[in-house]
């Protein structure tokens, strides 16, 4: 009888080892595809031909996934998978992890690109760093118009004389749903990965064929009331979809990158106040930021023995009455009396920020703080020598042993308070806000400003708005991205391309916030506009071609906005509005 047992045991042990065996609720993944034609799609090369003529690249391809359902083979309800998605091609952000389904045999996938009314239009300020409906994660939220842009497709096209011209694509608003169904077997019997193939070129093909025109407009759609290219737009890129094969097999759902590290031993954990519209920061999880860490950091920050001469802080070029900016100076003038490269960009709201840095190189708020002590046009010295300099003295070591819950001055803990404290700068309180909370009201030429900056400019419509919010965006005005607007035809500073070596990201940079930007000039990297007044010109009429110019810009004619005398003023007092005067602090003593 134990025999029996023992042998009815070894075959439930095998048939759970064998090859065969199945897991009772396999993962389920899908990965998009992205193709032009019958070809992969190739980001930023414009040689893609359109049945309607145009020769055209891609630069963006962005969209959200919702609603998805399964389909079962036998005619039973289609089965709801919660997940949505962000979709980002360029970025290379194609699979969605579906997580668990029942194995069984599916006659197809349905899926909405683009969200329902309800979850369109609610409050984008509650979703986490890490959602796909986080504005700052994903831009594609309209901010002050309410709702998302469903899908984003922008590019360069060849015009008649060779030129570039731009074209922008944002389908969104509720009628502009985009609803898909993919017939085809699909049978899941193991964790299994999902291919659906997105042919980019029938967005502009079939079944309403579309030729870019520079002319009148049919460059772009913002998907208004009365813009029918939208709805045409949104009908092919249903189409555009089919459902690819079914593989056994899919990846993990990625860990988290960095361990959570709780605050050191006797130390007091920092709480930041989030203002209200702003969404959750991705705090750094292996700086939980505290008390004692935040008080070093500050104290650091203004510290002259951080220079090799001891006579630069962070603070004499990050100067706190200037919104941290180093303001009047197009050049910063370093330690030694040498003028750095590129103007030296404000500090706040670096907890939602992705970059410090005009061309992106140092993405880590740690790693930017210690640069500038080493590099020899700003303070010059070594780390070593720095660290020993603190070490030496009497205060430091009991102010690090605090912070850190353990002895030890090092380099690596500098730029771990100086992270701390820099994360803790949060500007959100102008006077914007509070007309946005209904604590203020805007003056008519401030009012008219606003609607301008959130207006596209789309003559072809009826519409002569400034553009601005395309990439002054959501409640940090910035997109985080790195664009090109048009400042040179030739580059003398090569921008994004310094960082990634790609020759499509020549004379881009850094995307600034506009938030205390009344404080902050001189403005561009190099500084080259004294005044707000000059930027606004230059936006409205001294915009300079490039194979890299980015296509929200060349879509506009050449001669620029039209923006009148009257404009252009009020888009100044408007940018006015952003500036929060209890940010400004006196430099401590």
């Amino acid at each position: 009888m134990v025999s029996r047992q023992l042998h009815l045991i070894a075959a439930v042990l095998f048939a759970l080892a064998a090859p065969n065996a199945r897991p009772a609720n396999p993962r389920l993944q899908l990965d998009f595809t992205h193709a032009f034609g019958a070809a992969p799609l190739r980001i930023e090369d414009v040689s893609l031909r359109t049945v309607g003529g145009n020769t055209i690249s891609i630069t963006r391809l962005a969209y959200l996934v919702s609603n998805i359902r399964l389909i079962p083979a036998d005619g039973s309800a289609p089965l709801a998978l919660g997940t949505v998605g962000f979709i980002d091609a360029v970025a290379g952000r194609t699979r969605l992890d579906l997580g668990a389904v029942p194995a069984g045999d599916y006659s197809g996938i349905a899926f909405d690109i683009g969200l329902e009314p309800a979850r369109n239009h609610a409050d984008p300020s509650v979703y986490p760093a890490d959602h796909p409906l986080n504005p700052i994660l994903n831009g594609l939220h309209w901010s002050w118009q309410g709702g998302y842009v469903f899908l984003a497709i922008e590019g360069r096209y060849v015009l008649p004389a060779d030129q570039l011209g731009g074209y922008s694509f944002h389908i969104a608003t509720d009628p502009h749903l985009m609803k898909i169904t993919l017939p085809g077997a699909i049978s899941i019997r193991a964790s299994s990965r999902l291919v659906v193939r997105f042919d980019v070129a029938g967005v502009f093909d079939s079944p309403s064929p579309h030729t870019i025109r520079h002319a009148d407009g049919a460059d772009s759609t913002h998907s208004g009331p009365t813009d029918q290219l939208a709805g045409r737009l949104a009908n092919n890129i249903t189409h555009a979809f089919s459902l690819g094969p079914v593989s056994d097999g899919s990846s993990p759902p990625a860990p988290s990158e960095i361990p959570l590290v709780p605050p050191p031993p006797g130390t007091h954990r920092y709480f930041l106040t989030i203002p209200a519209g702003f969404n959750e920061p991705r705090l750094p999880r292996d700086n939980p930021l505290t008390v004692e860490g935040v008080a070093l950091g500050e104290k650091l920050f203004f510290d002259k023995q951080l220079s090799g001469n001891s006579t630069q802080s962070c603070a004499d070029c990050h100067r706190p009455a200037a919104a941290f900016s180093d303001a009047g100076n197009a050049y910063s003038i370093g330690a030694e009396g040498k003028p750095g490269k590129r103007n030296t960009m404000p500090l706040f709201n670096l907890a939602w920020m992705n970059s410090m840095t005009w061309d992106g190189k140092r993405t880590l708020v740690r790693d930017q703080a210690l640069a500038p002590i080493r590099d020899e046009l700003e303070m010059n010295h070594a780390l070593e020598s720095a660290v020993a300099r603190l070490e030496a003295g009497p205060e430091y070591p009991k102010l690090f042993e605090k912070a850190f819950g353990s002895p030890g001055v090092s380099a690596e803990r500098l730029g771990l308070a100086l992270e701390q404290f820099l994360l803790t700068l949060i500007s959100s309180d102008s006077k914007f806000d509070r007309m946005q909370s209904g604590a203020a009201v805007f003056t008519a030429e401030e009012q008219r400003g606003l609607d301008l900056f959130v207006l596209e400019f789309d003559p072809a419509r009826g519409q002569f708005g400034a553009d601005c919010f395309h990439c002054h965006s959501n409640e940090l005005l910035t997109n985080n991205q790195f664009l090109n607007n048009g400042l040179d035809s030739e580059f003398t500073d090569r921008g994004r391309q310094a960082a990634t070596g790609r020759g499509s990201d020549a004379g881009k940079f850094k995307v600034p916030s506009l938030r205390n930007i009344e404080l902050t000039g001189p403005y561009m990297h190099d500084g080259r506009f004294a005044t707000l007044e000059e930027v606004v010109d230059h936006y409205a009429d001294g915009i300079k071609p490039s194979g890299t110019l980015d296509p929200n810009i060349s879509k506009h004619p050449d001669g620029g906005l039209a923006l009148s005398c009257e404009d252009r003023k009020a888009l100044v007092a408007f940018l006015r509005t952003l500036t929060d005067t209890k940010y400004v602090r006196p430099e401590p003593q």
